[in-house]
């Protein structure tokens, strides 16, 4: 844990950017979000990031979140035209650390969706796609909302039911035990025609595993 943590003078340099990120959406009114953007859904802007290749060496596009979005059969639903959604979308290192934490050994991402995988079939008694459609619920918002916006907040109530607490751009979910994601400070706000965008650097847990 201490190499994901990193020294202090890093963390302060991390805190450093996240006040500033948030700063730079202060022309945004607080009750608005980012203009819905008309060249892709969430899912489009996703795969836009990450290519169609699959799995890679990049940590920063969102292969294992499509990944785990086409397994789950919920594709269809963050494409939809009609719907007004904020996701909080880990990248590929933040699955591969939480992998990590749950006792994943290595640092490929191949490895990590097989390592989730199996820890999910185990967690839903053989079945791992109702467990992975809840964490995935978890992560979206039912609503178009901008991180300043949710930067004001204490919590916010998700697609899934259980709401995620807010500590300006940290998010603390259901899981004491393992870290509580923050906001990546260079994806935010990313408007889609169906929602807006916030990255996070680990995924959010709705139970205490």
């Amino acid at each position: 844990m201490q190499r994901i943590r990193g020294s202090t003078r890093l963390k302060l340099l991390a805190d450093g950017a996240l006040v500033a990120a948030v700063a730079a959406t202060a022309a945004i009114p607080v009750g608005a979000a980012p203009k819905a953007s008309a060249d892709g859904t969430i899912v489009e802007k996703l795969v836009a990031r990450s290519g169609t290749g699959g799995f890679d060496t990049n940590g920063t596009d969102f292969d294992l979140l499509i990944e785990a979005v086409t397994t789950a059969g919920l594709a269809g639903a963050l494409s939809d035209p009609g719907a007004s959604l904020t996701v909080l979308a880990p990248n590929d290192a933040a699955f591969i650390a939480t992998a990590r934490s749950l006792g994943f050994s290595g640092s490929d991402e191949a490895g990590a969706w097989s390592f989730l995988v199996g820890a999910l079939t185990t967690i839903g008694g053989g079945d791992p796609i109702p467990v992975l459609q809840s964490i995935l619920k978890y992560h979206v918002v039912p609503e178009r909302m901008s991180i300043q916006r949710i930067s004001r907040m204490t919590s916010v109530r998700t697609l899934e039911g259980p709401r995620i607490g807010v500590r300006f751009v940290q998010f603390v979910d259901r899981d004491p035990d393992l870290p509580d994601p923050r906001l990546n400070v260079f994806v935010y706000n990313v408007g889609a025609t169906n929602g807006v965008i916030h990255g996070i650097n680990r995924v959010l847990i709705p139970t205490n595993l």
